[in-house]
């Protein structure tokens, strides 16, 4: 008894230090990719964070739109997705984590066991004990592996949560557009049908000439024909907000059109015009890429483990009994107990370049994993500064665009007052309604770009992932973000 636990204690020994020795395959470290300090202009990193570090429902703090957002984020079929990915990929670091410990199985198994007088057959009853130790590591690559996939599929869901956040609020602030463009025409549509029973009128009493009526049915006509364009555009962003609020396409139902309101917190925080390189490093994707890099660093050691001669050592144990009965298998006179165990050591010898071609493969992926992730960073760069610079374009719209609407009106009412006088044509009449509709549209639309680049500005920086959030997701916490 002694004896059999002195081989145990060495054994353990062995197997510890043996556990000790170098780990195959590279430690993953961050690429360095000369990345400039800034981008689009300087600005100090408080500032960025301003808006990126805000939270959605903070920044779309809008008494319509946020129960879109949390609808959307209920009930969308991407998210559902992301979430069973998720699982699937906790799952796989339970697998992997399971290649630490011991490895119990039942058996029960029969064989002919000759005699010099009988062949009777023997049945054993039992418990199979086994334990690979680590001997270079290949388990704890495998590990290494499996927790980055997790970070990464963790990661993969924020970036859906940001995308889904700005999808909504775009489409609707594209949807109150349309409405608003409506009402323009609408309105319009009502000043110039009475504009044209007035010069009929005048036709009749020989005041204005029928080219004058003719122009002015003309532009009547073409206002009225931009109507359904606009409707129609409207009814499909309704359709694909439904879709993103995880519904069937069907109308919904939102409140009626003010035009004087004014969706509530988009452009309410510092907007950053140019962004600090680390901070790109808070993009979700950015992090589900670098993520995958680490995974496929961890399982080119993996293969390499599996490529080269190094033995794998481990223990195996049998407990248990045999009878030449079954019945009689805990018969203690009839059976017979078993008590087996001690070192194994499994060597792979040939296998006509299996190995190798496993450790191409790793190679191969780990370089497109290292090429996805300077894309991604890449990409990451391109969206900030292409959001920041419609941002910039539309904002300098705005106001220009506000003076001229505000010429074209002034315009309409001298021309107008001019046309009573018997100074000018109706031609000079239907050139200012052209002229003040199409400031009236531009504004409108120049005010829906401004927003929508604020908006695809938020999710470019990663908004709503705060810097603890991050530090979570480093440490390899088991959700990040809202």
């Amino acid at each position: 008894m002694i004896r059999r636990a002195s081989r145990i204690a060495a054994l353990g020994a062995l197997a510890a230090a043996l556990g000790g020795c170098a780990i195959v395959g590279e430690d993953y470290e961050r690429p360095d990719l000369a990345l400039p300090e800034t981008h689009a202009v300087a600005l100090a990193p408080e500032e960025a964070r301003t808006a990126a570090n805000t939270a959605w429902f903070e920044l779309y703090d809008d008494p319509e739109l946020r129960p879109l957002i949390e609808e959307a984020l209920d009930g969308n079929l991407d998210l559902q997705q992301a979430f069973a990915r998720i699982e699937e990929v906790r799952a796989r670091l339970l697998v992997a984590r399971s290649g630490f410990f011991p490895r119990i199985d039942g058996t029960l198994s029969t064989g002919a066991q000759p005699q010099p007088n009988s062949n009777d057959g023997v049945f054993t009853l039992g418990l199979v004990l086994g334990w690979e130790v680590d001997l270079f590591g290949k388990i704890r690559r495998q590990n290494e592996a499996a927790r980055a996939q997790l970070l990464a599929s963790e990661a993969s869901r924020a970036a859906i949560v940001t995308t889904i956040v700005q999808q909504v609020a775009a489409t609707w602030l594209t949807i109150r557009e349309l409405q608003a463009e409506e009402a323009i025409l609408a309105r319009n549509i009502a000043l110039q049908e009475e504009a044209l029973e007035l010069v009929e009128l005048l036709h009749r009493q020989g005041v204005v000439s029928d080219s004058e009526v003719q122009q002015a049915t003309a532009q009547l006509a073409g206002t009225r024909s931009l109507l359904p364009q606009v409707v129609q555009a409207r009814l499909v962003a309704e359709n694909l907000l439904t879709v993103l609020l995880g519904r069937y396409p069907s109308e919904i139902d939102l409140a009626p059109f003010d035009p004087e309101r004014q969706a509530r917190g988009i452009g309410a925080y510092p907007l950053p015009t140019g962004v600090p390189s680390d901070l790109l490093a808070r993009r979700p994707d950015v992090i589900a890429a670098e993520q995958q890099l680490a995974a496929a660093t961890a399982l080119e050691g993996v293969a390499i483990a599996n490529r080269f001669p190094f033995p794998t050592i481990g223990l195996s144990s049998l407990v248990g009994r045999t009878s030449t009965e079954i019945g009689s298998l805990f018969d203690d006179g009839a059976s017979s107990s078993l008590n087996s165990w001690g070192p194994e050591v499994r060597l792979p010898i040939l296998n006509f370049g299996r190995d190798l071609g496993n450790v191409r493969v790793a190679r191969a992926q780990l370089e497109q994993a290292l090429i996805g992730y300077r894309r991604a960073v890449q990409g990451a760069l391109f969206d900030v500064n292409a959001a920041v610079y419609a941002y910039r374009a539309g904002e300098a719209q705005i106001e220009p665009l506000a003076d001229q609407l505000a010429a074209a009106r002034r315009t309409l009412f001298l021309q107008d007052l001019r046309f009573r006088g018997g100074v000018v044509s109706y031609i000079s009449v239907l050139d200012a309604q052209r002229l003040v509709l199409s400031s009236e549209l531009s504004l409108a639309r120049a005010r829906l770009q401004r927003d929508l680049a604020f908006v695809d500005l938020y999710r470019a920086l990663g908004g709503g992932w705060s810097d603890e959030d991050l530090a979570q997701a480093a440490r390899g916490g088991d959700a990040i973000g809202p």
